[in-house]
Formats: structure tokens, C-alpha cells, sequence
């Protein structure tokens, strides 16, 4: 799923979750030729997947180096981070801002592609600049904090299955990070967790938190298409796909001022606020 602090994480070391999950350095990338490929079309086929238990063993195992790194506190450094980038993520500043920083860059690739033929980058641009509205702010708010520190015994069980997916996708990225099918195995570790959270859901109290549970499972598919086309536009300004056309240009530039500014964002917050998220007294 996507979240806030994943992205500011990965923003200042590079997206995302971006709020997206960046490509890494153009300075350590291969210019490559590409064929764009819609995001919908992509998660279709990894959902059926998914469905077809095509990555039960994947799933399994990621299950199982999970528990053993949980029972060598291996996940305190991941929890650490966390509150880190927790202190800038939970000031209302940062979402303030960050979204300001989100509509203009989709105004800006909007625009790249205004008068443009259709074609399958036109729409990869238009569904990447497309709503986060169905992103939940009480669900994106879980990766900003850590075990225990939940408003109620049922958001707690969603903060630990949110670390618990936390580290598995870290961790499928340090195993597999040049594998072909990365991205769909990302794709069913979201859908995993999505039905993970569905089922917790079911026996909380807090039906306020349940409902938006269930409404955000409802709508992941089409957050991962949306954050799959906006993963080509990363490359694009990363120069890990080398843009052919003016629209790929712009669209690189508008990527890459929303990446930059959120990075600058971030810095600035970490640098003003005290260990309680709470700006400093000069």
C-alpha cells in the first residue's frame, strides 16, 4: 500500500509509496529501450495470479523470513527508522505540504500531455496524476508509527501487519531486486496485507476503522496501477528509461521537481522539529 513515511524515506535516499517505490540512482542504471505497459493490464494478470496462488511459495517464504527476523529482533532498526521519519510525517505541515507538492506535480503532467495523441504513455500519464482520494489518511498514518503507539487496541493490530509488510517488501527488494517479476511480487505481498488487515477488520470495535479498511481493499487494485505508471515515470526522471518524445520529457520534469521538493520538505521538517514532532524553540 502506499504510504507517507515510505515515501519520505526513499525520497531523500533516492520515491513512494512516493509516495511511490523509486527506482534507484540513474547514476548506477543502464539506459535501457522501453515498451510502456499499462498499470491496469498489469494488475489484472497479477491479481489473477495472486487468486491462482501462483505466489503461494513466495508468500510462504517471505513468511517465514519474516518470523525468523522478528525472532532475532531484526526488525528494530526498521522501527527505529520509523520513528525517525515519524517525527516530520505526523506534523500536520507535512501533509499539508506534501499534498500541495502531490497536486502539482499531477497538474504538470497533465499538462505534458495535453494536445498528445492517445497512446499507452498518454494514459500511463493520466492514470498516474489521477485521485489519491481513496487513500485513507487513518490507514496512511499506520507506517508513521510503531508497535503499541496505536489510539486503540484494533489500530495496533494494523500498525504491526503494517510493519510485518514493511519489512517483507524491504526485504524482497535486498533478494530480488533484478528479478523480472519484483514488482508483481510486490504487488501480492499489497494484496496479502490488504487481506490480512480485511480480516483483522472484521472483529474490531472501531467500525469507523473498519469500513476503512474495507473500503481501501476495495480500491487497491487501482492504487496499484496508479502507482505502477507513475513507477515508469520515476525511470523516466531517473534516467533509468531514456525519454524519446517531448511528453516524456515533461513528464520526467514534473517528476523530478515533486521528487526533489519532497525531498527538501522532509529535511526541512527533521531539522526544525523536536523528538516529540513538535517545532523547535529557536
Amino acid at each position: 500500500m502506499i504510504s507517507f513515511v515510505l515515501a519520505s524515506i526513499l525520497c531523500v535516499a533516492t520515491p513512494a509509496t512516493t509516495d511511490e517505490r523509486p527506482a534507484s540512482s540513474a547514476s548506477s542504471v543502464q539506459v535501457v529501450s522501453h515498451s510502456f505497459e499499462l498499470g491496469t493490464e498489469v494488475v489484472q494478470q497479477a491479481r489473477q495470479n495472486y487468486v491462482d496462488g501462483q505466489y503461494s511459495e513466495f508468500l510462504k517464504k517471505m513468511d517465514r523470513d519474516y518470523l525468523s527476523a522478528k525472532k532475532e529482533n531484526g526488525l528494530e532498526g526498521l522501527i527505529e527508522i520509523r520513528k525517525e521519519s515519524a517525527r516530520a510525517q505526523i506534523h500536520p505541515e507535512f501533509a499539508r505540504s506534501y499534498r500541495v507538492i502531490q497536486e502539482t506535480k499531477n497538474e504538470q503532467l497533465l499538462a505534458s500531455v495535453k494536445g498528445s495523441e492517445d497512446s499507452v504513455f498518454v494514459q500511463k500519464v493520466r492514470s498516474a496524476a489521477s485521485s489519491t482520494q481513496a487513500i485513507d489518511d487513518s490507514l496512511s498514518s499506520l507506517s508513521a508509527k510503531v508497535p503499541g503507539s496505536g489510539k486503540n487496541a484494533d489500530e495496533n493490530q494494523l500498525i504491526d501487519i503494517d510493519l510485518e509488510y514493511y519489512y517483507k517488501g524491504i526485504h524482497l527488494d535486498s533478494l530480488n531486486g533484478k528479478s523480472t517479476d519484483r514488482k508483481q511480487k510486490h504487488m501480492a505481498l499489497d494484496m496479502e496485507r490488504a487481506d490480512r488487515m480485511v480480516q483483522a477488520s472484521q472483529a474490531f470495535e472501531d467500525k469507523a476503522l473498519k469500513a476503512a479498511v474495507e473500503k481501501q481493499a476495495r480500491s487497491l487494485d487501482g492504487l496499484l496501477a496508479r502507482n505502477y505508471d507513475l513507477q515508469d515515470l520515476h525511470a523516466l526522471s531517473l534516467g533509468k528509461i531514456k525519454p524519446s518524445t517531448p511528453a516524456e520529457k515533461e513528464a520526467a520534469t514534473a517528476v523530478s521537481r515533486a521528487q526533489s521538493a519532497l525531498a527538501d520538505l522532509h529535511r526541512h521538517l527533521l531539522d526544525l522539529l523536536d523528538e516529540n514532532g513538535q517545532i523547535a524553540q529557536q
